[in-house]
Parts: C-alpha cells; sequence; structure tokens
C-alpha cells in the first residue's frame, strides 16, 4: 500500500545532523509515510549512519555527488506518496509538522504548497529566534517597510522580494505540484526559490503561523560557499521571473505609482542591478535559450556575469544574508 506522504532528505556531509533530521521525520504524529534518504556522494559517514537506522519506512539511496536539485529530483522520482515533502540533512521537523501541513492541504485542495514559520537555530540547537514568512529576519535591510511589497500581506508579491520560505525544508506539497512545476533546476542557493516562483505565478500557497520546521545555521551552510555564486543566481531568478508577474494585468491593479515605488524598494540583488537587467534582456528578448545556458557552467555569458558580480561585492564588501540573519538574532539576545 503506498504511504499518504514522501518526505525526501537529500543529504551531504551532515553526518553530526542527519540522524536528527531522520528521527524527527520518522518521529512525527502521522505515520503514514516514507522517508527516502539520496546521499548525494557524502564523503563522511553520513551513509554510513542513516543505513545504521532500522525502521522498515525508511529506504537509503546512495548516488555520486549531482547537487542538492539532483538528489531532489532522484528522490521525487522514486517516491510513491501523494504528498511530497523535504528535508534538508542539517534540519529537524517538529513532531507535528506533517500532520498539520497536509491537514492544510487536504481542506484546501487547490493551495499548491504548504510550509510554516521557522525556528532558527544554531550548531548545537539552540534556538536563535523565529522567521515569521516575510514579517521579519530579511535578508538584507529594508530601510522602509511600508513602501515595499512587504505591506501588501500577499504571498505573491512578497515572493518577488525575499525567499521568506527560506530552505527546500519547508515545502510541503500535492504529488500533482511537483508533476505541474517540477522538476527542480541546477541552482546551488536559489532552486527553492525558483520553484517556489514557479508554482506561486499560477497557484495558491499557504504559510502556516507556527514554527514547525528547525533550520540550522552553522559554518558548513551551502549559502556560505560562494557569495558571487550565489547573487548571480538571485540575479537570475529575479531576471526570469520578475517579468512574467510584472507582465500580468492583475499585478497593476494596485496602482501604477504604488507599483513603481514598491518596485524601486523591493527588488535588491546587493548592488548587481546591471546584471540582473542584463540577463532580464537576454532571457526575454534575446536568442532562444538563453534561460538555460545562462546556468550552464563554463557559458562565456555566465562568466561575465560573474565577474561583474564578484567586482561590485569586492568593492562594496557586501555582507552574506546568513550571517547577517544570525548577528540580528544573537544581538537581540534570543535563546
Amino acid at each position: 500500500m503506498k504511504p499518504l506522504v514522501s518526505v525526501v532528505i537529500p543529504s551531504y556531509n551532515h553526518a553530526a545532523y542527519v540522524t536528527l533530521a531522520v528521527r524527527s521525520v520518522l518521529d512525527q504524529t502521522l505515520r503514514d509515510l516514507e522517508v527516502l534518504v539520496v546521499d548525494d556522494g557524502s564523503r563522511d559517514d553520513s551513509l554510513a549512519r542513516v543505513r545504521a537506522i532500522e525502521d522498515p519506512r525508511l529506504r537509503v539511496i546512495a548516488q555520486e555527488n549531482r547537487g542538492t536539485h539532483g538528489a531532489l529530483n532522484r528522490g521525487f522520482g522514486e517516491a510513491q506518496g501523494r504528498y511530497f515533502a523535504i528535508l534538508n540533512s542539517d534540519d529537524r521537523y517538529l513532531p507535528q509538522r506533517l500532520e498539520k501541513a497536509v491537514a492544510a492541504l487536504q481542506a484546501e485542495p487547490g493551495l499548491a504548497l504548504v510550509g510554516s514559520w521557522i525556528e532558527v537555530v544554531d550548531a548545537g540547537g539552540r534556538r536563535l529566534g523565529v522567521k515569521e514568512g516575510w514579517a521579519n529576519l530579511d535578508p538584507w535591510p529594508v530601510a522602509a517597510p511600508a513602501a515595499t511589497f512587504k505591506a501588501d500581506g500577499d504571498p505573491r508579491t512578497a515572493l518577488l522580494m525575499q525567499n521568506y520560505w527560506a530552505t527546500t525544508s519547508n515545502y510541503v506539497l500535492p504529488r500533482e505540484s511537483y508533476e505541474a512545476f517540477g522538476p527542480f533546476r541546477p541552482l546551488r542557493f536559489a532552486h527553492d526559490w525558483d520553484f517556489a516562483l514557479r508554482v506561486q505565478h499560477q497557484r495558491p500557497a499557504r504559510l502556516l503561523q507556527e514554527p514547525l520546521l528547525q533550520y540550522r545555521v552553522h559554518s558548513a551552510n551551502t549559502i556560505r560557499e560562494d557569495r558571487a555564486a550565489m547573487v548571480y543566481e538571485i540575479c537570475w531568478v529575479m531576471a526570469v521571473h520578475l517579468p512574467r508577474y510584472l507582465g500580468e494585468a492583475a499585478f497593476w491593479q494596485a496602482g501604477a505609482t504604488r507599483r513603481a515605488g514598491q518596485l524601486l524598494r523591493s527588488i535588491h540583488v546587493y548592488g548587481c542591478d546591471p546584471v540582473l537587467w542584463g540577463m532580464a534582456a537576454l532571457i526575454h528578448q534575446g536568442p532562444p535559450g538563453m534561460e538555460e545556458r545562462l546556468l550552464a557552467e563554463g557559458d562565456e555569458t555566465r562568466a561575465l556575469y560573474l565577474a561583474e558580480i564578484r567586482r561590485t561585492l569586492e568593492a562594496e564588501g557586501t555582507q552574506g544574508r546568513l550571517g547577517r540573519w544570525v548577528r540580528r538574532l544573537r544581538g537581540r539576545g534570543r535563546g
């Protein structure tokens, strides 16, 4: 008999955390589930630790390193559930997460994606604070929130300003959503944001207003690896999706002047605006296939944009968004 929920855990070099992650799924109040751990070529003993867990609902898949997007697509390709969920191997579900998320999806069949507020914890599991969607813990300094998309209270426009889902660990969705809007694209830092924008361009999504997920910040978070590459992907995501959202008549019903002001204050690419608009022109007005080409390693145009981003970041001393989160939370003395 097929499970109600399939949880895919992409695992890579998180031996210190992966057992806690898997156990947090197996210990859910919703019991009708399967867990597919896709080890993406870990070089530590993550795979051995997962294989040591005994539970008939657990399946372990080992593959050569393909990146998180590849591990997710592999897991969903083998998943049997009616609903899909994700948990990264350094994060943790709170006990009622799946029960409450699935209840929301069943109560409102039109929903294509459900998540929750996020409890941010440090490497040792100490609570640093709670991210309440787009309401707080912005990834960049927002000087005038009332003049941005934050003021709309609208999940769709707020998603243009920031990836308030924060992580694919926050995704619970019907199988049909992945089939309609997947697969995850080859983005190392922004595959989650890209997927959410594809979904929410056409279908409603909701955040449950309570923390049901622990997101762990530590020295090996992917987002810390290469700031220029991260900003490149942010520019790419905006270049792909922003024109599509702005092309809808409904977007402008709030008034052209209001929207113009919000756009000035809501789109933030760390000073790399020329890259964003250059990408947007190429993708939407340039030769066919530029959307995919700009993600290809070795592409000359991609290299051109990356070099420009590196020069801009070096000149401005741009700080990473994850570090800003942690400094802000610790500055408030939350424990």
